[in-house]
C-alpha cells in the first residue's frame, strides 16, 4: 500500500528532528539581523517555529507559497522545542537577535513583550490584524495568535483495550509504567486548570489540590520527556497513554492509520494559543511583518489548518468540514472549553511550571 502524504511527511519530520534541533543554535546565531531593512533587494528573514510535523506542514502550506508570492524574500526556518527555548535564546542575544519572527505561547509572550524582546506591529503593514477573531488579537499592538488548539489525552489504540474518556483515566492502574507526561510547560499548566475543575478548587486561589493529585500519578509515569515527541512515543508503543495537543494528535491519527487517538475528556479541556511575533531589533522589519501578515491571512490559515488541524485565527478562513469537526473550533470542543484567564496566568506561569518540575517530576 502506498504511504499517504501525511505519513511520508511525518516520517521525514521525525527523521530530521535530531539534526534540525542540534543545528538550531548555529542557524539562529547567524541568520537574523545583519543589516538594515531597505525594502528592496533580496532578503532573508529567520523564523523560529516548532519542530517536527509543525515545521513540515508550515513550510509546505505557508512558507513556500509566501516565498513564491514574494520572490525577493526567503524564509529560513529555525526549529525550536517550545516557548521556553525561544525566550531563553532571545534573552541571551538581545543585542543581536537570533530571529526576525518567532512563535511563542500566549501565556509566555507577555513576558517577552515586557522585556522588550518583541516589537509592536504596524497595522498598516499587517492589515490582516483587522480580520482576526477576538481571541487571537494581540495585546497592546504585539504579536497576534497564529494557531488555536486545546489539550488532549492521547492513547495507542492497539495497546489500550478501554479508551480513556476522562482526565481521571490517567490514574487507571492499567496504564502504570506506560504513561508519557511532558508537562513541564504549557501542557502542565493547562492540566492543572483541568484538574482544579475536577477537584472543585479555584486555580486562582490555590493549586495545591492539583499538584497533590499529580504527585500520586508520578510513580506510574514511564517518561516525562518522550523523544522526539509524545506523539511518536504513543505511535511507537513506548507509551500507551499520554497528554498532548489536539492538533498534533489529529495529525498523527492520520499518519498512524488510527494507532494514535486523541480524546476530548468529558470534564472539558483548555484552549491554547500560539502567537506569531516580530522580534525587536530585527534588521528586516518590513519583510518580517509582510510574512506575519501572510501567515495570519485567510489563504494561509486555511491551507495550514486544513493540513495540521488547528482552528483558524482569521475569521475569513473556512476549513474543510471534516477537518473543522476535529479542531478546537468544533461545536463539541467549544461546548467543553474550561475558561482560563490567560492574562492573569502570565504572572503565575513560571511559578506553576517550577512547582511541576520540583514537586511532581523531581519529587
Amino acid at each position: 500500500m502506498t504511504a499517504s502524504p501525511r505519513r511520508l511527511a511525518t516520517a521525514a519530520g521525525i527523521a530530521a528532528t535530531a539534526l534540525l534541533v542540534s543545528s538550531c543554535a548555529t542557524s539562529a546565531s547567524t541568520s537574523a539581523g545583519g543589516g538594515s531593512d531597505t525594502g528592496s533587494g533580496k532578503q532573508t528573514i529567520t523564523f523560529m517555529g516548532f519542530f517536527g510535523t509543525f515545521q513540515d506542514s508550515f513550510t509546505k502550506t505557508v512558507i513556500k507559497p509566501f516565498e513564491k508570492a514574494n520572490p525577493d524574500i526567503t524564509v529560513r526556518y529555525v526549529p525550536i522545542q517550545n516557548s521556553a527555548e525561544v525566550l531563553a535564546k532571545l534573552r541571551a542575544s538581545k543585542k543581536n537577535p537570533p530571529a526576525d519572527v518567532a512563535l511563542m505561547d500566549s501565556s509566555v509572550a507577555p513576558t517577552a513583550n515586557k522585556e522588550g524582546l518583541f516589537a509592536k506591529l504596524d497595522e498598516a503593514q499587517v492589515p490582516n490584524l483587522a480580520r482576526l477573531v477576538d481571541k487571537a488579537r494581540g495585546t497592546d499592538g504585539y504579536g497576534p495568535g497564529l494557531t488555536l488548539d486545546s489539550l488532549s489525552i492521547l492513547y495507542n489504540s492497539k495497546a489500550v483495550k478501554k479508551a480513556p474518556t476522562s482526565w481521571n483515566d490517567l490514574w487507571d492502574p492499567a496504564h502504570k509504567g506506560k504513561l508519557a507526561l511532558p508537562i513541564a510547560d504549557t501542557r502542565g499548566v493547562a492540566l492543572i486548570v483541568a484538574l482544579e475543575k475536577i477537584l472543585g478548587a479555584d486555580y486562582k486561589k490555590d493549586i495545591d489540590p492539583a499538584i497533590d493529585r499529580l504527585k500520586t500519578l508520578a510513580p506510574a509515569v514511564e517518561t516525562w520527556q518522550p523523544s522526539p515527541d509524545v506523539y511518536t512515543a504513543v505511535q511507537s508503543g513506548e507509551a500507551d497513554v499520554a497528554v498532548g495537543w489536539n492538533a498534533r494528535g489529529q495529525f498523527y491519527k492520520d499518519a498512524s492509520d488510527g494507532v494514535v487517538q486523541p480524546v476530548l475528556p468529558e470534564e472539558g479541556t483548555v484552549e491554547q494559543i500560539n502567537t506569531i511575533n516580530l522580534v525587536a531589533g530585527s534588521g528586516h522589519t518590513s519583510a518580517a511583518q509582510k510574512f506575519i501578515d501572510y501567515a495570519i491571512g485567510a489563504e494561509a490559515q486555511k491551507a495550514f489548518d486544513d493540513d495540521a488541524y488547528y482552528a483558524p485565527v482569521n475569521r475569513d478562513a473556512t476549513l474543510k468540514k471534516d477537518v473543522a469537526e476535529r479542531t478546537t473550533a468544533s461545536t463539541e470542543q467549544q461546548k467543553h472549553q474550561i475558561p482560563v484567564d490567560w492574562s492573569w496566568m502570565t504572572t503565575r506561569y513560571t511559578a506553576w511550571v517550577d512547582r511541576i518540575k520540583r514537586e511532581v517530576i523531581s519529587g
